[in-house]
């Protein structure tokens, strides 16, 4: 029996304040590789933050030498309200379980790029070019550099025969937009289940229970009990795991935009993390909280903010309101002073991990959880 299944996603949120806030003549290629095999996808895009509206020009699904162009209504141009999103027609476009594919976008015209989200690790390579080359196999290095962002892309469905597809969405903040659901990905592909497929939803910056509404730091998107319902409802979703709540804690106090008086206490921070566990019940989830890793040695640490760290952990340890936890503290911290980060685990600045903490940190979640 044939189902739709995400195999692919990123978090829209306002992209970073820049002085250049449009584009023309360019075209965008977002890599990724499949998890599930299937014979047709159909795309979602955002223009969530926008302010006007925002026009693609022509989209392309890239495989090897094959461009198939994607239809929405059954033209070739989408045009994006501010504020909306739109799913493309069912396009053919066979692909086998472990492919790389592309999905490619040309702006033509002058093009706001409004809503977009950084993304990092080893199966995350964007990049954009000068000129149009959506149907072609590859950018050319000439006139192509990388980028980090996904600009309007939201979501990847693929239509797949396998009855048990299904999906887990890795659910937070800058954490989450880096490497560990690249490498829990590579780990599904190379252990199994071979129905299983990992959709990332991470924003850097985000929070559980406070957004921003200066424009140096708007990108770090809405608050999390805002983003959540929106952001789990993909085809095929059915479980998630959430690491989310370190920017709660390291945040306020930094400066006069971030007063000290956003520092929740435990209790609110744990009950915004109950709402998640409600909220994706609700859905028909299986959720999965995640202890936040340590930020001793964080350039504002203060012991206070460990407190209160300390006190959701155990929460989240103990509780059985969720179907069950994953454990990054415990996989990421030091053996000698376990507030600390164990320093392979540490990319340098004691919040976020190495590749090989997020490595860690894929091979940490159980097995269980990803039947």
């Amino acid at each position: 029996m044939s189902k739709w299944v995400a195999i692919w996603g990123s978090a829209p949120s306002y992209t970073a304040a820049v002085p250049a806030r449009y584009a023309k003549d360019v075209t965008l290629r977002y890599n990724m590789r499949s998890l599930l095999g299937g014979g047709k996808m159909r795309l979602h895009l955002n223009n969530l933050y926008g302010r006007e509206a925002a026009v693609i020009t022509r989209v392309f699904l890239v495989h090897g030498d094959a461009a198939v162009p994607v239809t929405f209504g059954g033209e070739t141009a989408c045009s994006l309200p501010a504020g909306a999103q739109v799913m493309s027609d069912e396009i053919d476009f066979p692909i086998a379980r472990g492919e790389d594919f592309a999905v490619t976008m040309y702006l033509g015209d002058m093009t706001p790029l409004h809503t977009g989200t950084k993304h990092y690790g080893p199966l995350s390579s964007f990049a954009f070019a000068e000129g149009d080359h959506a149907a072609e196999a590859a950018l050319p290095p000439e006139h192509s550099a990388p980028t980090e962002t996904v600009y309007f892309l939201d979501t990847v469905d693929l239509l797949t025969e396998d009855g048990q597809a299904h999906a887990l969405v890795c659910f937070g903040d800058s954490i989450t937009a880096q490497s560990w659901p690249d490498y829990l990905a590579l780990r599904v592909l190379r252990e199994g289940p071979e129905h299983l497929a990992v959709v990332r939803r991470g924003i850097g910056g985000s929070r559980v229970l406070r957004a921003y509404g200066y424009m140096q730091h708007r990108h770090y998107g809405s608050r999390g009990i805002e983003r959540f319902e929106r952001e789990l409802s993909a085809a095929g979703v059915d479980s998630v795991v959430i690491l989310h709540g370190i920017n709660d804690l390291i945040h306020p106090g930094t400066n006069d935009l971030r007063p000290w008086s956003e520092l929740p206490t435990a209790e609110e921070l744990i009950d915004g993390l109950r709402f998640y566990v409600r909220k994706g019940h609700e859905m028909g989830l299986r959720v999965y909280p995640a202890t936040i890793p340590t930020l001793k040695g964080w350039n504002i640490y203060v012991p206070k903010r460990d407190e209160i760290r300390h006190a959701v952990n155990e929460w989240i340890r103990a509780q059985s309101e969720a179907d069950g936890f994953v454990d990054f503290d415990a996989i990421t911290r030091s053996a000698d002073d376990p507030d600390s980060r164990d320093p392979e685990c540490d990319v340098g600045d004691h919040i976020h991990p190495s590749l090989e903490g997020a490595r860690r940190m894929a091979e940490g979640v159980p097995a269980q959880y990803l039947k």
